[in-house]
């Protein structure tokens, strides 16, 4: 997970989020669904960043996940010749 919240920190300083809370981590049950060869981990309103701001949607390319993706996980059957 340290990996997947380092690449949000990222996300957040590069798109200059303006935050509500500090982000330091996601969680065990962290949203997110798969998409376009992506991971996209998502929070909720309030959660991070305020109502204005919407719900704050981070893609994550499997290619950038690859260390730690399963081979037979969904997101594993994204990448070619894996």
């Amino acid at each position: 997970m340290a990996i997947l919240s380092d690449l949000i920190k990222r996300q957040i300083r590069l798109r200059q989020i303006p935050l509500i809370n500090e982000f330091i981590a996601i969680k065990p049950d962290q949203d997110y669904y798969i998409a376009d060869k992506c991971l996209v981990v998502y929070f909720q309103i309030y959660e991070y960043t305020a109502y204005v701001e919407g719900f704050q949607f981070f893609p994550i390319s499997v290619y950038e996940i690859a260390s730690i993706i399963e081979e037979d996980s969904p997101l594993g059957r994204m990448i070619p010749d894996y």
